[in-house]
Formats: C-alpha cells, structure tokens, sequence
C-alpha cells in the first residue's frame, strides 16, 4: 500500500509537471487578476474599545454604604460574569443602534434607499455587520465599529460608549422613579396618620394628661400625703386628677406608642427615597474604559496578499481537477487481442 500511494504521488506529480506551463499561465494570471480586483474593493478601517462592566450601579449603595466593607459595594469593583453579559446585551440594544442610525445618517451613508422595500430591515443588518460586540479572554466587552471612513468608524465607537451609560441609566431610572413615586405616595399616607395621631395626643394633653407614668407616681405620692393630713379638698381634687389619668393616660399611652412607630417607619420611607433619588441621577459610568477608540491609520480589510494567495490556490486546485477529469475522458480503454484465424 505505501509503496502504491508513492507510485500515486509520483503520478501526480509526472501530471503537474507534465501540464507545468498551463498552471504557471493560469497561477499568474489568477495572482494578477485578484490583486486587480483586491484594490476595487473599497478600504475598511476599523476602531476599537475595550471595556469592563462595573459590579454595581447603584449609587446609594455605593455611596451611603453604611455596612460593613462589602467588597460588591465598592465603586472600584469589577463585574462578574453576569454583569458583563448583561452589559453586552445593552450594547445591542436597539436604542443604540437607532441612535447611531440618526446621528450619522447611516442610511444616507451606507447608500440605501428609504423608498426601497425592507430598507429598515438592509439598514440594521449592515450596521449589525459593521458593529461587532464581543467578549475577550480576559472577560472584558470588545466594541468594535468598522467603516470605510477611519474617523466615522473612531466618532460611532466613541458615541456606542457614550450611549451605553445613558441607556442603562435610563432603564434604571424608570425603575427607581417607580420606586420614588410609590415611596412618596407611602411617605404622603404616614404623614397623613401621623398628624392624625398628633391630634389624638392634643386631645389627651387638653384634659390635662401629659406623661402618664410621671403623672401618676406624683399623683399618687400627693393623694398619701393628703390622706395622712387628712385634707379632704387635696383628697377629692386628687380623685379627680385619678379620675382623668384613668380615662386618658392609657389613651394617650397607645397613641404615643403608635407615634413612634409611625415616626420610624415614615424615616425609614424618607431615607429610601433619598437612597432610590440618589439611583435617579445615574451619575456614576456604568463601565470602566480600558481602551478608548482611536482614529486607524491602516485598514484592516481587504487583505491583498491573502485575497491574492487564496484565488490563486483555488483557482490552481480547480484547474488540476478539470485537467486530471479531461485526461481521464481522453484515455482510451485497452482493446483487446484478435483471436487467430485457424
């Protein structure tokens, strides 16, 4: 068998050399022509950004950090896996793309007809192809925008990263504007009980209670001393005095207490609002820019010399498959030996 495959290859070989000039003209012609070619096609450049998502953006959490230390907390950590996916996801989001679509013209620019059917649908799949995000071995998000114009693809680049911070915090702020709308809305019914309450403590205090507990002790320390006196005025005054710290002591007791509850909870909503108002400003980056785009001074597409080794080559194999398909067809059968005339 080996010996077979060499005698194959020795064939070939005899075959190539046997047709040697035919493959020299078409090798040549081919290169030329494919480097001819290579030069009407229109330059491409490309600039890129790399970026790290952040692990949080919440800025009330980062900021009003009153824990312990909380490495996720910190305005200097770096995302996980699932931060930077999710921030992959908003760099495809539409509402980048139509940005880019309406601030470079990119219809006008990639030459496609607004009358045409399905203009909408050519236009995002050309941008598509022109802005490419991906994922580094290093876990970081690549940003890529290549065009025929080295600075239109460096501006859409740098635009792609401004965009990003205001579509993230746009989605988060219509969250935490939720969140503060209901808040407030909860903050508003408090305050609403609370000087509901504030009025049942009035009523208490205009019938003389104050301090229930205060009220009483000096009440009751009075009452013995007027009883060992024997003052009777002191004595019936006090019942009186009894009298009413039974009716609304415990009274003014209850609303007290609710009071406090009331007033804590209502801190508590306060203190959220500021938290969730400090999230609605969005004024941290929600990314860390490791490289920022820059204008390219050499295209990245075409490649002349691969365009030009892969034609030929192709080119040089489909020739050697017709020339081998022709030699077989012109190879005549064997005929076989006349057998002899007794």
């Amino acid at each position: 068998m080996q010996n077979n495959d060499s005698y194959n290859s020795f064939g070939l070989l005899k075959f190539i050399w046997k047709w040697r000039w035919w493959f020299v003209i078409i090798g040549l012609a081919t290169a030329i022509l494919s480097l001819l070619c290579s030069y009407l096609v229109a330059p491409r450049y490309k600039s890129t950004a790399v970026v790290y998502a952040t692990r949080t953006n919440s800025n009330a959490k980062i900021l009003l950090n009153k824990e312990n230390y909380n490495e996720r907390l910190e305005v200097k950590a770096y995302g996980t896996e699932e931060e930077t996916e999710q921030l992959m996801q908003l760099f495809n989001a539409l509402e980048i793309k139509d940005s880019l679509i309406q601030r470079y013209k990119l219809a006008e620019h990639y030459d496609i007809s607004t009358n045409s059917k399905g203009w909408q649908t050519k236009l995002y799949k050309k941008l598509t192809s022109n802005l490419t995000i991906k994922r580094t071995d290093f876990g970081a998000v690549s940003v890529s925008v290549s065009d025929e114009d080295p600075q239109t693809a460096c501006d859409m680049a740098n635009y792609v990263l401004q965009l990003i911070d205001t579509v993230k915090n746009r989605t988060e702020c219509e969250r935490a504007a939720a969140a503060y709308a209901a808040l407030k809305r909860q903050v508003d019914s408090v305050d609403k009980e609370i000087a509901r309450i504030d009025d049942s403590i009035k009523v208490c205090m205009e019938h003389g209670v104050f301090q229930l507990d205060e009220q009483t002790n000096r009440v009751m320390q009075q009452y013995a001393i007027a009883v060992a006196q024997g003052n009777q005025a002191a004595i019936a005054r006090l019942d009186n005095e009894q009298r009413k710290l039974a009716t609304w002591g415990p009274k003014l007791d209850a609303w007290q207490d609710l009071q406090y509850n009331f007033r804590e909870y209502q801190s508590l909503c306060k203190e959220k609002m500021m938290s969730v108002q400090l999230d609605m400003q969005g004024a941290i980056p929600v990314k860390f820019v490791v490289d920022r785009p820059i204008v390219a001074d050499k295209k990245y597409f075409p490649k002349r010399s691969v365009i030009m080794i892969v034609s030929t080559f192709c080119v040089l194999a489909i020739t050697l498959i017709v020339l081998l398909m022709i030699d077989k067809i012109e190879e005549k059968p064997a005929t076989k030996p006349e057998k002899a005339v007794d």
